[in-house]
């Protein structure tokens, strides 16, 4: 008999998560204008993207089957109801703009934008890691710089904005 298990690489359960604790946020801080390499090969900074949204979220993703079901929610309950804010997603983990690329359309996620962080600009960043979400509002201010829970935190934070 082979037992064979397998999961991701950090918690499970980021809402319970004791080393949340201990991350080094950004809330609160006026950022820097960021640039970016999306997953097709294109660039962005925040700048551009404020410049047609009040409002980025950047959420964190391994493509783990945890990642994938906040990522689910965030598509299909919090997106829609929020038009003027734009949804990425980052990859941090791949290590390359194909591979990138590869996993966003095997994971079905092309109809979303997503950052290649290939050199882990935006991780070390935001110290972030599997679930970090991110709001930055249209002043470069941190609105939300947190483990993703129920999608809860991300509504109440862009309902302020």
């Amino acid at each position: 008999m082979v037992l064979f298990i397998t999961g991701c690489q950090e918690d499970l359960m980021p809402s319970n998560d004791p080393i949340e604790s201990t991350l080094v946020s950004r809330e609160g801080e006026v950022i820097d204008d960021l640039s970016f390499t999306f997953s097709d090969g294109t660039s962005g900074s925040i700048s551009e993207r404020l410049s047609t949204h009040d409002a980025v979220v950047l959420y964190f993703t391994m493509w783990c089957p945890i990642c994938d079901a906040h990522m689910s929610h965030i598509r299909n309950q919090i997106q829609p109801q929020y038009n003027n804010v734009d949804f990425i997603f980052v990859d941090y983990v791949s290590g390359s703009i194909a591979e990138t690329m590869n996993v966003q359309r095997s994971s079905g996620y092309t109809d979303f934008d997503v950052i290649a962080d290939i050199n882990n600009e935006l991780e070390t960043y935001f110290n972030g890691t599997m679930a970090t979400t991110i709001i930055i509002d249209k002043n470069f201010i941190v609105k939300l710089n947190s483990l993703f829970k129920t999608g809860n935190e991300i509504k109440d934070k862009l309902d302020t904005l």
